[in-house]
């Protein structure tokens, strides 16, 4: 018998899977071979080693001691964790903030007057009064959009009016079939296109 052969036969041995026959062959061969002796001995201690250490039990606080033990966590891991579980808050969010800077900054920086309307030629501009006309007797099909200027509605207007810094004046004789909204803050104005971004989204 040769080392490789007892080497297989001290596990088989160990693990108690070896006939008599073999397990004669192998104390001869022990007795003559001081390292399989050496080996055999080694792995009996580790088992007893092993057997020895399944009776010890850790004690009832032991992992509340390891866990209070741990560092703990900064403020920035903990948010770092939040936003890596919900990214699409996380993009929804900067969405939203960066819709807010660009259109604050859009509101502070643009004075001019501007106008927005399906039939602009049925619209009178008076610009020394910097004021927009819907004249009586005069229907207007859609919506109008003042921007820096007043509005007064002598007429029909068939649509939403929106006056961004300015104001809207309803005539006796006029109407508005939709609605009418003033914007003189910029938190109005981040709001107003938001809604319509959305009303372009959601049918």
């Amino acid at each position: 018998m040769n080392c490789e052969q007892a080497t297989r036969l001290i596990h088989d041995f160990l693990d108690d899977d070896l006939s008599r026959h073999d397990e004669l062959e192998l104390k001869k061969h022990l007795l003559q071979c001081t390292d399989c002796k050496g080996r055999f001995h080694a792995l009996q201690q580790t088992i007893a080693l092993v057997q020895s250490a399944s009776h010890i039990y850790a004690p009832a606080d032991f992992t509340d001691r390891v866990l209070a033990a741990l560092p703990k966590e900064t403020a920035v891991q903990i948010l770092k964790k939040r936003l890596q579980r919900h990214p699409f808050l996380v993009a929804a969010s900067l969405f939203i903030l960066m819709m807010t800077g660009s259109t604050t900054a859009y509101w502070i920086e643009d004075k001019q007057f501007q106008l927005s309307a399906d039939q602009l030629q049925k619209l009178e501009i008076d610009n020394v009064s910097n004021k927009v006309i819907v004249p009586a007797n005069s229907v207007v099909n859609g919506d109008i959009m003042v921007r820096n200027a007043d509005i007064t509605i002598e007429g029909q207007v068939q649509g939403n009016v929106v006056a961004i810094d300015g104001r809207i004046y309803l005539a006796s004789t006029g109407s508005i079939m939709g609605e009418k909204e003033e914007i003189n803050q910029a938190v109005e104005w981040v709001w107003y296109n938001l809604k319509k971004v959305a009303y372009q989204i959601i049918p």
